[in-house]
């Protein structure tokens, strides 16, 4: 019995898929170690330059609607 899923999507497209989903658990793995670390020191840490650390981690956050208008 042929998967709906199997019906959908040819071969070439489940292979793109397969490669998504293997770039971004991969990314996962590797930004998740250091997010944690960074938000930890950020959360229980008074260091100089941290209000600096904070802007820079959150301009991706504040820039895209100054952008867009």
């Amino acid at each position: 019995m042929m998967l709906l899923a199997d019906m959908v999507l040819s071969p070439a497209e489940w292979q793109a898929v397969w490669l998504s989903l293997k770039v971004a658990i991969t990314a996962v793995v590797c930004s998740l170690p250091l997010g944690v670390a960074v938000g930890w020191l950020l959360a229980r840490r008074q260091f100089r330059g941290k209000v600096v650390v904070e802007t820079l981690l959150n301009l991706p956050l504040v820039l895209p609607p100054v952008v867009t208008g």
